[in-house]
């Protein structure tokens, strides 16, 4: 990613609706949440439940999570409350990111929470330059949770190397 910015810093890299963030914008916003994230402890295979609406806050969550070092957990806002409150739980997230309306609503347990929206001004002051934060193959990149059709849902935690794996296939097979 960090090469993609070199190249075309910018060129559009993520569009919602009608408003979009650079490959440069996205990635100094990214190194910004990562650092504050590297602040509050996350690092390799510290887990990170991002619960937000579709929108621009979401790529970088996930990219800031990433350059952190850590391994994210998407968490659907619009899931039963129970549900959100099992993923949250099971995952063993160091720290919910978040929103401050969906904070009020949603059920986050003890987990500390950094309110994208409400935080972002005090984030945006942190330095914007690429981390030296670089995860082994072996850590975590993301946990996701199964449907959960044979009663309670599973996380299945995926590292790093299985990503590189499956995007290599998928450029031999398509």
């Amino acid at each position: 990613f960090e090469e993609q910015v070199a190249r075309t810093p910018d060129a559009v890299a993520v569009v919602f609706d009608d408003e979009y963030l650079t490959f440069g914008e996205l990635n100094r916003r990214a190194n910004k949440l990562a650092r504050h994230l590297v602040g509050l402890g996350v690092g390799p295979d510290v887990k990170v439940s991002i619960c937000i609406d579709k929108g621009l806050d979401l790529p970088v969550a996930v990219l800031g999570t990433l350059k952190a070092g850590g391994a994210y957990v998407p968490v659907d806002p619009t899931y039963p409350k129970d549900r959100i409150a099992y993923m949250i739980g099971d995952s063993n997230a160091l720290v919910v990111l978040t929103n401050k309306y969906l904070h009020s609503t949603l059920p986050f347990g003890n987990v500390p929470v950094v309110l994208l929206d409400e935080h972002w001004p005090t984030i945006e002051k942190l330095d914007d330059e690429n981390l030296a934060v670089y995860p082994d193959s072996d850590n975590l990149a993301y946990m996701i949770y199964t449907s959960g059709s044979t009663g309670k849902s599973k996380g299945t935690m995926v590292s790093h190397k299985s990503i590189v794996n499956a995007y290599l296939a998928w450029e031999k097979d398509y």
